[in-house]
């Protein structure tokens, strides 16, 4: 039986959180970088969250 290894943030709370602020502010950055801008996407940028 293996062991499972300890998590990198021991917070489940805080790691939710980092996790969903990293969607938000990549799709904010994503959205910036091409329809702020008046440029179309890249097709493959459609497939990511927050696309």
């Amino acid at each position: 039986m293996s062991r499972a290894r300890k998590p990198f943030i021991p917070d489940r709370q805080v790691a939710l959180w980092i996790g969903y602020g990293g969607i938000i502010i990549g799709a904010v950055a994503l959205w910036d970088a091409y329809e702020g801008r008046g440029r179309r996407r890249p097709f493959a940028t459609k497939l990511l969250p927050g696309g």
